[in-house]
């Protein structure tokens, strides 16, 4: 029987079904919003604004079929009509789920209206329903092409921020745009911030995976990361770091995403246009490494001094210095000298200055408690040495400045 149906018998009753439609428009559309507002929890929560965008969606989904359906629209043309039409503030509102969920109801209401529409007529109800499969399979794809094109647009444009975001921490050149651009990239500004600078990974390919790799760890984290690859090294800014935790903690989870040697964590930051002074102590340290033996897979900025005072970092001390000058007394300082440069062991320090054996070790102790650093310690021993001569050569008319100048 449905052999004997002319092309020109269908074309025909398609035209009547369409103009049904077209005057039908309004009241399916209606039905669709009611319908989406019993049947639907997301719809409730969207703003009146929102709500009413929804049901120009819906009526642009009710005549888009109209006109595909009557073959005055191209099926190609689905996503410029119903989705570029669309308010963006919509499509940044509803999830793909959500919108195909739209779609869905909004297609049932128009198959619920078929016998309405069609009335006792097989051939219109049957043409009407297979279109209305058809149209929703279409309208399905174009929305996940939608979604899926806007997201890639999304992603580049969060890379761009974040390179941007990244090149001013590394050179310090940030200004409040800096904090504005991380914020739309969807970056955390909350909570402490650190550097890590580590060897690249062998392959290009493999550091873009491991790069990927450490921002995905530190969402698992509850952190931020921005990781960029500067010529033969990877450097992550992970941010969100909490109080309690310290550099080491946080920094634990991710060295395993770097290439094979030693990863250097600078200081921790509290704000993002600080968080330059962290890098540049991780990359301090880091061009520092090859000055020490081989050291632990993740190394501190600080426990580096020496060698990157050696490297030709000569600013890396001054905090040591400033402690030095603001912390430690006359008497300390001068027992802390005469032990390092002069006598090397406590006996003959305490007879050197004609004090007790107790009083240089209090001393000692008392340098270790303020600066943190162990004269009995070796690499520590060589940081209070060069902070020592640091110190006295600041006393010199024409001192420092001549004497350490970098090349």
């Amino acid at each position: 029987m449905a052999r004997s149906i002319t092309p020109e018998r269908l074309a025909a009753e398609r035209a009547v079904l369409a103009r049904k439609l077209q005057r039908m428009c309004g009241e399916l559309t209606s039905i669709a919003v009611r319908r989406m507002d019993d049947t639907l929890p997301w719809f409730k929560a969207l703003s009146a604004r929102e709500r009413a965008s929804v049901g120009t969606l819906a009526q642009l989904g009710v005549t888009s079929f109209i006109g595909w359906f009557s073959g005055t629209l191209e099926s190609t043309s689905l996503t410029e009509r119903i989705f570029s039409s669309a308010p963006r503030e919509l499509a940044d509102a509803l999830t793909l789920e959500q919108t195909v969920e739209l779609v869905r109801t909004t297609i049932s209401v128009v198959e619920d209206s078929i016998q309405v529409i069609a009335g006792d007529n097989d051939l219109r109800q049957a043409e009407l329903r297979e279109s209305l499969l058809r149209y929703s399979s279409e309208v399905a794809f174009a929305a996940a092409n939608v979604y899926a094109q806007r997201a890639e647009n999304r992603g580049a444009w969060d890379a761009r921020l974040q390179a941007l975001v990244l090149d001013a921490i590394l050179t310090g050149e940030g200004d409040d745009t800096v904090e504005a651009r991380a914020a739309a990239a969807g970056w955390k500004l909350e909570g402490g911030i650190f550097v890590l600078v580590g060897p690249v990974p062998t392959t290009r390919l493999a550091a873009e995976v491991h790069a990927a790799q450490i921002q995905r760890t530190a969402r698992q984290a509850s952190l931020d990361a921005l990781v960029g690859i500067q010529s033969d090294r990877l450097v992550a800014v992970v941010s969100g770091v909490p109080e309690s935790m310290t550099i080491a903690d946080a920094a634990k989870p991710f060295v395993g995403h770097f290439g094979q040697g030693s990863v250097v964590a600078g200081p921790m930051a509290t704000t993002l246009l600080e968080a330059h002074a962290s890098a540049s102590e991780a990359m301090s340290g880091y061009r520092a490494l090859e000055l020490v033996d081989p050291p632990s897979r993740l190394v501190m900025a600080h426990d580096l001094i020496a060698a990157r005072v050696v490297n030709g970092d000569v600013d890396a001390v001054a905090p040591i210095v400033e402690v030095l000058t603001a912390h430690i007394r006359d008497d300390v300082r001068a027992t802390l000298a005469n032990y390092l440069e002069k006598t090397g062991s406590i006996e003959a320090c305490a007879r050197a200055l004609f004090i007790h054996v107790n009083t240089v070790r209090y001393r000692l102790k008392r340098v270790h408690e303020v600066t943190g650093l162990d004269p009995f310690d070796p690499a520590d021993a060589m940081t209070l040495r060069i902070a020592d001569r640091w110190f006295e050569w600041e006393r010199l008319d024409d001192g420092v400045t001549r004497i350490w100048e970098p090349h």
